[in-house]
């Protein structure tokens, strides 16, 4: 998925968002618009933006907005 593709479905505030990297899971919380959980494997960081959530090195020094394209989204 496109990472701007990405951004607009968080953004939208719809649902949870589901996904798998590398075999591990993980999912996108977005609560609201400043308020959004992160979660991969054990780890877990929320965020006050969509920025900020898109451009953290969470994923071993990768951010979501590197490797969105390599995830499945269930």
């Amino acid at each position: 998925m496109k990472k701007e593709d990405l951004k607009d479905w968080i953004d939208s505030l719809t649902q949870d968002i589901d996904f798998e990297y590398l075999g591990v899971s993980g999912s996108i919380c977005p609560f609201s618009r400043s308020d959004i959980s992160l979660c991969y494997g054990d780890k877990e960081q929320s965020f006050d933006s969509i920025d900020a959530l898109m451009n953290e090195p969470f994923f071993d020094g990768k951010s979501l907005a590197e490797i969105c394209d390599e995830m499945i989204f269930d």
